[in-house]
Parts: structure tokens; C-alpha cells; sequence
């Protein structure tokens, strides 16, 4: 899977009512276009990591949890969306890109070893591990965790001695899974509208004289 990328910007019929409606103050046109579009890119932002979120199952195993690495699930997810650039006065667009990434760590997804032994003898073992949240159990036969190693899962290949690290699905598989794609295609759309009347009326206000504008360090005046 490749990566999925998509550009939020104004069309032209937003773009001459909003410029009409403005009046006066048309002059700061495209500084408010480029606030209304970086808010919209914030918000398909939050959506695809609350989307990614809802289905990734990122835990450690009570038998793993001293020997493998801590993470941050909310700042390990977030990196996988990614805002190629802000909107400026200059240019009123923003690209997103999803990252398909690469596959996540098993030992992040609650894995754990097994074995089933029968009249005392072990006639099974291996990994088991779980890759969504309130999905099923997916199992590793041979499979062991090397807690030396972080607490990593392995398997022998080909009945080897030669071992081979184990991973799960990657972030783009989970985009797939989530449609996060048509999801995020689909907040940009619904969004740009809103955020373009937030700002007209923010604006209106602040003439008034009854509020006043935020400053950010990309545009100054926000």
C-alpha cells in the first residue's frame, strides 16, 4: 500500500463570497483563507488519529510488561499523520499525507507465549497476539519472545536455528481497515465551509471591537 496523500484548499466560489462578504476588509483575504485551512487540516488531523485510535490495540502483556519498552499510543499514532505544510497568505493550501509506515512491534499488541502440554508432555507452544481492540487472538505456532531483546517475538524459520523478528499490521493497513481515507477526505469537506464562516465572523467581531484576533507564529494575526 502506498502512502495516501490529499491537498486541502478554497474553491473559487468560496473564495468570491467570502471576499464579498468581508468588504473592508478583503485586503487580509487570503491570511484569514490560510487560518480557516490550517483549523480544517487540524480537525481531518484529530479525526484520523481518534479513527486510528478506536481500532489499533496497543498494550503490553501483564507477563511482558518488565521487559519491554514503553510507548505513547496517542504520539505513536499521531506521527503516522502528517501535515506536510501550513497554509500561508501566500498559499491557502495544506497537504496531508497518511503514512502507511511500517509494521508495529507485536510485543506492543499484548503478546504473550502459550504452550498445551498433554499427559505432562508440552505438545504445543508458540505466541499469541491481538491486533484490534475487541478483535480475536491471532497465534504464532513456534513462536517465542526473547526477553532479552525488549521482549520481542521471534520464530524459527523454516525450522532452522535462523530467527526472524515478528511484526504486526502497519499504520496503512489500519488506514484501510478504519477507511480513514474517505473519512478524512470526507472532514476536510465538511469542515472548510465551517471554518471559513468561523472566521468571517471572528472577524465581524473584532471590527466591533468585540474581540480580538489570536496571534500564531505562522501568520501573525489568527
Amino acid at each position: 500500500m502506498s502512502d495516501f496523500s490529499f491537498q486541502i484548499d478554497v474553491d473559487q466560489n468560496a473564495l468570491a463570497e467570502l471576499k464579498k462578504s468581508l468588504g473592508d476588509f478583503g485586503g487580509h483575504l487570503n491570511r484569514h483563507l490560510a487560518t480557516a485551512v490550517n483549523r480544517t487540516a487540524k480537525s481531518v488531523g484529530v479525526e484520523a488519529a481518534k479513527r486510528l485510535g478506536k481500532i489499533v490495540n496497543f498494550k503490553l502483556h501483564s507477563t511482558n510488561k518488565n521487559t519491554s519498552k514503553s510507548y505513547t499510543k496517542a504520539a505513536t499514532l499521531k506521527k503516522a499523520v502528517i501535515r506536510k505544510n501550513n497554509a500561508t497568505p501566500d498559499n491557502a493550501r495544506v497537504s496531508i499525507k497518511l503514512w502507511k509506515g511500517h509494521p508495529f512491534p507485536l510485543r506492543w499488541q499484548e503478546a504473550y507465549e502459550y504452550g498445551k502440554t498433554k499427559k505432562g508432555k508440552r505438545i504445543r507452544s508458540g505466541v499469541r497476539y491481538k491486533s484490534e481492540v475487541g478483535g480475536g487472538w491471532t497465534s504464532i505456532l513456534d513462536g517465542f519472545i526473547v526477553r532479552q531483546w525488549g521482549g520481542n517475538v521471534y520464530q524459527r524459520a523454516d525450522g532452522s536455528r535462523n530467527m526472524r523478528k515478528m511484526f504486526g499490521m502497519s499504520p496503512g493497513d489500519y488506514f484501510v481497515k478504519a477507511q480513514v481515507p474517505q473519512s478524512a477526505t470526507r472532514v476536510a469537506a465538511e469542515r472548510l465551509p465551517i471554518e471559513i464562516k468561523r472566521r468571517l465572523r471572528e472577524v465581524t467581531l473584532a471590527a466591533a471591537g468585540k474581540i480580538k484576533l489570536r496571534t500564531s507564529p505562522d501568520l501573525g494575526a489568527n
